[in-house]
């Protein structure tokens, strides 16, 4: 079940944010600031589709806000209306100019109100499917070309005239079974990640314990970590619930420790912290590879974000979009810091079991 639209409003008075709540909150999931200052740390952790601003504020105004929202490059399809008494029209044309989707004019009709409200979130919702399928077919083009040269050559040489021993057979064959391997994989991805996208995706979630699919996301990662010559140590609680689906999660768990293996050095330990940050639990991976461009760091889960696309690595940064998509549709939320030189720690944050009821609408 999709997480309904978060809304984030911001305004000194209280008597204004408690009637927002009242008009929106049976329908999206409101959360409201008195302090503007704290706007821009409150959206990027949150990262609503609306925001509605007071512009008449103390210390910061809601011009500025604005500017400084429009500016934040996690928050691009982010939708702002800014909501103020004055209706002048040399004020409205300020708030278009500092990058205002609309304004509102106080008192306003609460039908009115609402109807903007489900206007502007259905147009955050056309970009975002509107780019998401440009990115999708950009990274077609680029994924499926590597594996197809795997195909075509060694079918060419197998399809001329002339002996070819069973070795060269076996080998050429290996080589086309490999690219189309790689194809059906990423296609199978693709095509989960768009049922995801488009609400298609089972996100029935139980309380459930994940500390056993942490160890079961190991087990099956044996392979590789002895391929690497890698090790994994995990730190925490033989238990940790959260409000999930027990098959996403350890998804997720398996994505994020084989991102990490990719990235160790051999002979690397791969850390796995367990525990809980202000009741909320989670679980970081922690490699001790290359690192991330901090270029890149910015926008790694905003949806197939390839910064140079003929450096783009067979399809590991699909897999975590489609890590902090299904994490996100379950009410938590998959973050990234990084190092260059010096590795990375993604972590997992758990929605908790007390939270399921208000996370799933």
């Amino acid at each position: 079940m999709p997480l309904c639209p978060k809304i984030l409003a911001v305004d000194d008075e209280p008597t204004n944010l408690v009637i927002i709540e009242e008009l929106l909150g049976d329908e999206y999931d409101v959360t409201t600031l008195s302090d503007g200052r704290a706007t821009i740390d409150v959206a990027k952790r949150l990262k609503p589709a609306l925001v509605l601003l007071d512009i008449m504020m103390p210390v910061i105004n809601g011009y500025d806000l604005c500017r400084m929202l429009r500016a934040e490059r996690t928050l691009k399809h982010l939708k702002i209306v800014l909501v103020s008494a004055n209706a002048k029209i040399e004020e409205r044309v300020r708030g278009y100019e500092a990058g205002a989707d609309d304004y509102i004019v106080k008192p306003f009709s609460p039908d009115e109100f609402r109807a903007k409200v489900r206007v502007f979130l259905r147009l955050k919702s056309v970009e975002e499917v509107d780019e998401f399928q440009g990115r999708l077919l950009t990274l077609f083009g680029h994924e499926l070309r590597t594996p197809l040269t795997q195909i075509f050559a060694p079918a060419e040489m197998l399809s001329l005239q002339g002996p070819v021993s069973d070795a060269d057979r076996r080998k050429l064959a290996g080589i086309i079974l490999t690219g189309a391997t790689r194809l059906l994989r990423f296609i199978d991805s693709a095509t989960f990640l768009a049922s995801i996208r488009g609400g298609q995706v089972s996100l029935e979630c139980v309380a459930t314990d994940c500390v056993p699919l942490i160890h079961q996301a190991i087990t099956s990662a044996q392979g590789r970590l002895a391929a690497r010559g890698c090790n994994v140590e995990i730190e925490g609680p033989p238990s940790l619930i959260g409000w999930v689906h027990p098959g996403h999660i350890f998804m997720i768990f398996d994505s994020l420790l084989d991102n990490a293996i990719r990235f160790s050095r051999r002979g690397d330990s791969i850390r796995i912290r367990i525990g809980a940050d202000r009741t909320r639990p989670f679980v970081s991976f922690l490699d001790r590879g290359q690192g991330i461009d901090p270029d890149h760091v910015a926008t790694l889960f905003d949806g197939l974000d390839v910064p140079d696309i003929k450096h783009h690595s067979s399809g590991h940064g699909l897999s975590l979009v489609i890590a902090h998509s299904l994490i996100s549709a379950m009410g938590g939320d998959l973050s990234v810091e990084s190092t260059l030189g010096r590795g990375s720690e993604f972590r997992v944050t758990l929605p908790p079991v007390q939270q399921s009821v208000g996370a799933l609408r």
